[in-house]
C-alpha cells in the first residue's frame, strides 16, 4: 500500500478508529453580515490530518495563501467569532494549537484530553470547547489564559461539538452511544442526554438556537433536536455516510456531507425534503459556510476543498490543499 493510500485509509476511518479505540438555503440569502470591517476574516481554514498542517484559503481568489504547521494529526478546527484566532485539535498529540490569524503562526499549544477530536468557540470568544474522543470528556479552555478551567464528562466517543448562539448550552455528539450531551455553560455540567441516530459524527446548532441537527453516519440521516425540550422531533434522510453538517445563517437549508457518496445533500429541514444533491470531491468529511454565501467542503480522498455556490447548488471552484483534509472552518456568522 502506498503512502497516499495509507493516508486515505486513515482518514476514511478517522472517526471510526476513534470509536474502536473506545469500544473495542433554500439558497443562502444573507450574502454579508453586519460586522465591523476590522472583524472580517476572509479566509477558510483547513486542517490537513496527514500533513500536520492548516491550509489558509483566500475566499476571494480560492487560492492557498499560507500553510501553517500544527500538531500531530489535526482533525478539528474552529475560528473565533472576532476572526482573530484559529483553534486546531491535534488528535495524536493531545493538544490544541492556537493560530494567530493575522500572522498565520502558532502562538500557543494547549494540552487537552485524550484524542481531542473537535473544537468550538463560545459566541463571546471567552471559552473554547474541545471534545476528547477517547476520554469521553469536554475540556473547556479560557481564551484569555489558554488554560483549561473545567473538564466535563459526556457520552461515549464524543466526536463533534456545537454551541448555542445564545451561549447558554453546548451540544456534544457522542458517536459511541448515539446520543447528544447538553452542557450548561455556567455550571459546566450535563443537563440532558438526547438519543439520536446511529453514530452521530457531525453536529450544528441553528442560528436562533431553537434546533440542533446531527449527521448520523451509520443511519444515513439527520436528527433534529428541539432545544427547548431537549427531545428528538424529526429524522430527515440524507446520503450514504452522512458525517458532517452545516446550516445557513437563516436556518435553511442544511448541508450534509456524505462521505460514502461523494456528495453534499442540501436539505429543507422544515418539510424534510432534499432540495439538491451536489457532487463534490472524494470522501467529503467536513463542511463550513462563509459570510459571503459560499459552502466549503473538505474532501479527504482528493486532498481538496469544493466551493459550492448556494444559489445554483453547483461547485464553482476546487482548491488543492494538504494531505487528507479532515476539517474546515470559517469565521462564525451572526444571525443578527
Amino acid at each position: 500500500m502506498t503512502t497516499e493510500q495509507q493516508a486515505l485509509k486513515m482518514h476514511s476511518t478517522t472517526r471510526h478508529w476513534l470509536i474502536r479505540t473506545i469500544r473495542c438555503t433554500l439558497p443562502l440569502l444573507l450574502a454579508w453580515v453586519a460586522l465591523p470591517a476590522s472583524a472580517h476574516n476572509n479566509n477558510v481554514y483547513v486542517a490537513n490530518q496527514f500533513g500536520n498542517t492548516v491550509s489558509v484559503i483566500d475566499m476571494a481568489t480560492n487560492t492557498v495563501t499560507a500553510t501553517v504547521p500544527v500538531g500531530t494529526t489535526p482533525v478539528g478546527i474552529a475560528v473565533s467569532p472576532n476572526g482573530n484566532s484559529v483553534y486546531v485539535t491535534n488528535a495524536t498529540a493531545g493538544t490544541v494549537s492556537v493560530i494567530d490569524a493575522v500572522t498565520n503562526t502558532v502562538t500557543a499549544t494547549v494540552p487537552a484530553g485524550n484524542t481531542p477530536a473537535a473544537v468550538a468557540v463560545s459566541p463571546n470568544g471567552a471559552d473554547v470547547y474541545v471534545v476528547n474522543a477517547n476520554a469521553g470528556t469536554v475540556s473547556i479552555i479560557e481564551t484569555a489564559t489558554n488554560a483549561i478551567i473545567a473538564t466535563v464528562p459526556v457520552g461515549s466517543v464524543p466526536l463533534s461539538i456545537a454551541v448555542n448562539p445564545n451561549g447558554a448550552d453546548v451540544y456534544v455528539a457522542n458517536a459511541g452511544d448515539n446520543t447528544v450531551s447538553v452542557i450548561d455553560t455556567i455550571t459546566h455540567s450535563v443537563t440532558a442526554t438526547v438519543p439520536v441516530g446511529n453514530s452521530p459524527y457531525g453536529i450544528v446548532a441553528g442560528p436562533l438556537g431553537a434546533r440542533v441537527y446531527t449527521a448520523n453516519v451509520d443511519s444515513n440521516d439527520v436528527s433534529v433536536i428541539d432545544t427547548f425540550t431537549n427531545t428528538l422531533t424529526a429524522t430527515v434522510p440524507a446520503g450514504n455516510g452522512a458525517d458532517a453538517i452545516a446550516i445557513s445563517p437563516i436556518g435553511i437549508p442544511v448541508y450534509v456531507a456524505n462521505f460514502a457518496d461523494n456528495t453534499v445533500s442540501v436539505i429543507n429541514p422544515f418539510n424534510k425534503t432534499t432540495i439538491a444533491t451536489v457532487p463534490v470531491g472524494n470522501s467529503p468529511g467536513s463542511i463550513a459556510i462563509s459570510r459571503t454565501a459560499r459552502v466549503y467542503v473538505a474532501n479527504a480522498g482528493s486532498n481538496s476543498v469544493s466551493v459550492i455556490n448556494p444559489f445554483t447548488n453547483k461547485v464553482v471552484a476546487t482548491v488543492s490543499v494538504g494531505r487528507v483534509p479532515s476539517a474546515v472552518a470559517t469565521q462564525p456568522q451572526s444571525p443578527w
